[in-house]
């Protein structure tokens, strides 16, 4: 059976979860997903079976060669809001996901999705994946926690694991609590856009690039991987970004209330992705052209 043959993706109802399950979909391959009692995965993508379950209880993996690990609460402020919760679902949960691929006699690779925040404040950019760990809020304290127990059951238990760090995603149907979300959201519908501080650089990947690097490590990463676009991009460059899509003057207002604590904002987030690049990958869309693709797709339906 080849690795993408036969899939288990948890998250397979989230934004990025969802444009995986597409993806796999087109490749052909057999798709089984961990989905609660209240997920519509089954309702909107028929041909995925369903595995009823969550992160909190054990789950079996029946014939599946890849497991994709997605699921999580993966925002900082909700993390701020809730950090047992998040501890539970991102760390505990990634545990029982390992249990199930440890029980498991069909599975030949994990691939797990972090994130960038694990670095923290950066000492440098831009970022490899061998820069010091600085967990600054319990969202990134999650995943440096989760990626621990994936490198130590792959070391224990011989499970062949590859981590993606993922920096800043965007693309069609992401929620607008994220930013680029809340600024087009702005943006279409009102002469002001209020953000928090406008001067953080990000390093925006737009979501098609970030599902083909996941394919990539499935096939043949091994350790932990930067995913990221290569480029530093500040807020207030996204604006005008977005503003010449829809070749519309916007005013800017920076609002305190918006804005993160000194402590957990993170001024500079910027990838060195030549880990990535040497297996292969490429990211492929231009910040302005997958910005005017969401706009297409989420706010001038054909």
């Amino acid at each position: 059976m080849a690795i993408l043959d036969r899939v288990f993706v948890t998250g397979a109802t989230g934004f990025l979860g969802s444009h995986l399950i597409d993806s796999l979909t087109e490749r052909g391959a057999g798709i089984s997903a961990l989905v609660r009692a209240e997920g519509g995965v089954a309702d909107r993508k028929p041909h995925v079976r369903v595995v009823r379950g969550d992160l909190g209880h054990p789950f079996t993996i029946d014939d599946a060669a890849t497991v994709f690990h997605l699921a999580a609460i993966s925002h900082v402020g909700r993390s701020l809001e809730d950090p047992r919760g998040t501890f539970e679902t991102n760390t505990a949960g990634t545990v029982t996901v390992l249990e199930a691929v440890r029980r498991s006699s069909s599975v030949e690779k994990l691939v797990f999705v972090s994130s960038a925040h694990v670095y923290g404040r950066p000492h440098y950019v831009p970022i490899d994946e061998t820069h010091p760990l600085h967990a600054q809020e319990p969202y990134a304290a999650s995943k440096v926690a989760a990626e621990a127990f994936v490198s130590a059951y792959s070391n224990a238990y011989g499970i062949p694991a590859a981590i993606g760090r993922l920096f800043n995603v965007y693309g069609p149907g992401q929620h607008s609590d994220f930013v680029i979300p809340s600024i087009i959201k702005q943006a279409v519908t009102q002469d002001t856009i209020t953000l928090g501080n406008l001067t953080p650089t990000r390093d925006f990947t737009y979501v098609d690039d970030v599902i083909n690097a996941l394919l990539r490590l499935a096939e043949g990463g091994d350790g932990i991987y930067n995913i990221g676009s290569g480029v530093e991009v500040s807020i207030e460059t996204l604006v005008t970004c977005v503003a010449r899509i829809l070749d519309k003057r916007v005013a800017v207002a920076s609002n305190r209330a918006y804005q993160r604590s000194k402590d957990v904002e993170i001024d500079r987030m910027w990838a060195d992705i030549s880990r990535m690049t040497a297996l292969g990958w490429h990211p492929r869309v231009r910040l302005i052209d997958g910005l005017r693709g969401t706009i297409k797709s989420d706010w001038q339906p054909d």
